[in-house]
């Protein structure tokens, strides 16, 4: 057969049904449906996704037009790729300032300072010294001291003889929610607000001044129905605010920009972007306007929700997989947390490393050359729909219930995002969800300090405050993270780290895989362990007890030396050593257990056992105080 043979040969389209039946033999007779998984938005997610899965509308959408699901520009990031938002700190103003010209001449195109360099009282006219405000756009959320400083933005503008471009907003609400205090008078506060609004327009017509922080709501534990449902119900919020102060709708969305956190998992985040867009298009018709007048601008940020305090090079992993589906979803502006930014101690190293991410995607991956992406994938097409109809089915039960106000003031938007998020952290206690180098493969030696500042805080003093449920934002590490600095405060205060011991049976081969594991889940909370060799009888395994002389042992071996040598074993070491805490690495039949209970172990720890609990009782009953 010649090449142009082989050229011609077309293979026959298997059906999806064919694919099942080989599926289903490769998995040895078990269900595809056993592939399937669920998420914490309530879709399951299939093991394939075909051409029809995808509805037929989906299929004919344009990028750069209604409703801009595949984006807001027709041509992508050809000719406006997205803003590096890399804010830039320093012990004063002149420091920060002089570190904002250095990344602007290392990649950054943008002026990003965070928002305490001005709470605790830095110049603008310092912090942008040098710095064009004709060339360059600025990105700044205000957190709560917006109104304070227009004086001085307006200042540094008529200096330079510049309209600002960019982001200068904050997010009344979710400041609230962060502060756990709203305004007694909130209408008195968002005719306030308008006049600021207004005022902003003055120094930039195209400034954004309204923000939607929807990254609050995912850094408290949110699923991405939640975070798009409660965001459009804030931003019609501050839509309905605006025309009871005068402002037409139109001038109101064009001063709006959204900000999503993006998370580790990849698909429901590109989808969660895509979907935000089409919803907010759609809510053109309910404000009788046109959906040119809608067009979403994103600012998409790393989350602080999957931040690790240990391991923390890790985060670069995490932090470019999140920066990735941000930029193949579609963004204006893109913020990369440092890999140490969960512990305050981001540094000139950290910082470059972030920065340094936007350009290898935007340089070293062609996203910039092609336009959507994403568009295409069955997959994330149909998952784009799916989280597009219950966010707005959500949104409709908000706004029913009568708004996000009322959903904030009852604690119900709170109770919400908080169930979500206790099932995100008894996830990760029982290891369904990996967090590596905390609940998996953490390393011993890897020591950290507490975090000395606050990386999530408002700085909005509210005027006759009302208590509220404040919305708790927490990493889901954390619960790991406190286990393991008790540990290290002990061994630090008594000079030996928690230790419990392992009672190994047999040959290497039969106990090192239930050893290992055991070694890698108490190292989760920071304790050590003394193992044996080979234990083969009840003296070897009683001697071994007698000479490291621990409180807490754990055996370790195969199902069949269970079977044969632990129920004598655990017997005799019971009997002698009545008073030590006894566990039994690995599940087994039920039938055994109760042999082996019954026999004097305590306890069994396996791969469904919740880490947390075990590590903190195993804390307790080693005299490891809580901190």
């Amino acid at each position: 057969m010649e090449l142009k043979d082989v050229k011609n040969i077309s293979f026959p389209k298997p059906s999806l049904e064919e694919w099942k039946e080989a599926a289903e033999t490769s998995l040895k007779g078990r269900s595809v449906e056993k592939l399937k998984t669920n998420t914490y938005e309530g879709i399951t997610l299939n093991p394939l996704y075909t051409e029809e899965s995808v509805s037929d509308g989906e299929q004919t959408e344009l990028p750069g037009f209604a409703p801009f699901t595949r984006g807001i520009a027709p041509t992508g990031y050809y000719e406006q790729p997205w803003f590096v938002v890399q804010p830039v700190s320093g012990i004063t103003a002149d420091e920060a300032n002089e570190k904002m010209h250095a990344a602007l001449e290392r990649g950054q195109n943008i002026i990003v300072y965070p928002a305490h360099l001005l709470a605790e009282g830095a110049r603008v006219s310092k912090l942008f010294n040098g710095l064009s405000l004709n060339e360059l756009p600025v990105f700044i959320d205000l957190k709560g001291k917006q109104k304070e400083l227009f004086p001085q933005f307006k200042a540094v503008a008529n200096q330079q003889n510049a309209q600002i471009k960019g982001v200068l907003a904050e997010d009344p609400i979710a400041e609230w929610l962060v502060g756990g205090q709203v305004p007694e008078d909130t209408e008195t506060y968002f005719a306030e607000w308008a006049k600021t609004i207004q005022d902003y327009q003055q120094i930039g017509p195209d400034l954004k001044s309204i923000l939607v922080n929807t990254a609050s709501f995912h850094n408290g534990g949110a699923n991405a129905i939640q975070e798009l449902a409660y965001g459009l119900a804030v931003a019609v919020q501050y839509i309905w605010e605006g025309q009871k102060q005068g402002i037409s709708v139109r001038d109101i969305v064009g001063k709006i920009v959204f900000s999503f956190a993006v998370d580790s998992n990849y698909f429901m985040s590109i989808a969660k972007i895509r979907a935000a867009r089409r919803l907010w298009a759609g809510l053109a018709e309910a404000f009788e306007e046109d959906a040119e007048y809608f067009k979403m601008v994103i600012h998409a940020v790393t989350s602080e929700l999957t931040e690790t305090l240990y391991d923390q090079h890790v985060n670069i992993l995490r932090t470019t997989n999140q920066a990735f589906a941000a930029a193949i979803g579609g963004i204006q502006y893109l913020q990369i947390h440092p890999f140490n930014h969960a512990s305050g101690e981001c540094n000139e190293f950290s910082e470059r490393i972030a920065r340094n991410t936007h350009l290898i995607l935007k340089e070293e991956t062609n996203i910039t050359t092609v336009v959507d992406p994403a568009g295409g994938s069955w997959y994330v097409e149909q998952l784009t729909d799916e989280l597009a109809d219950k966010a707005w089915v959500k949104f409709l039960e908000i706004d029913e219930a009568g708004g996000v106000l009322d959903a904030i003031m009852q604690g119900a938007l709170q109770a919400d995002i908080a169930k979500v998020y206790e099932e995100r952290v008894q996830n990760a206690a029982l290891r369904k969800e990996s967090i590596i180098g905390t609940n998996v493969y953490p390393n011993p030696t890897d020591k950290i300090k507490v975090p000395t500042t606050e990386t999530q805080r408002s700085y909005m003093v509210v005027q006759g405050p009302v208590d509220i449920t404040p919305i708790k934002l927490d990493r889901i590490s954390s619960q790991f993270e406190q286990l393991r600095l008790r540990s290290e405060e002990c061994k630090q205060n008594g000079g030996k780290a928690p230790t419990i011991g392992l009672i190994n049976l047999n040959e290497l081969k039969s106990y090192k895989p239930r050893a290992d594991f055991i070694k890698g889940f108490v190292a989760a909370g920071g304790i050590e362990t003394m193992e044996s060799e080979g234990c083969h009888d009840s003296k070897e395994a009683v001697d071994y007890i007698a000479e490291t002389k621990l409180s807490i042992y754990c055996v370790c071996g195969s199902d069949l030396d269970y079977s044969d040598k632990a129920e004598s074993i655990i017997k005799e070491i019971k009997q002698q050593y009545p008073h030590i805490k006894l566990y039994v690495a690995g599940k087994q039949s039920a039938e055994l257990e109760t042999v082996l209970l019954e026999s004097g172990a305590d306890d069994f720890i396996h791969v469904k056992t919740n880490v947390v609990a075990v590590l903190t009782e195993l804390l307790q009953e080693l005299g490891v105080n809580e901190q």
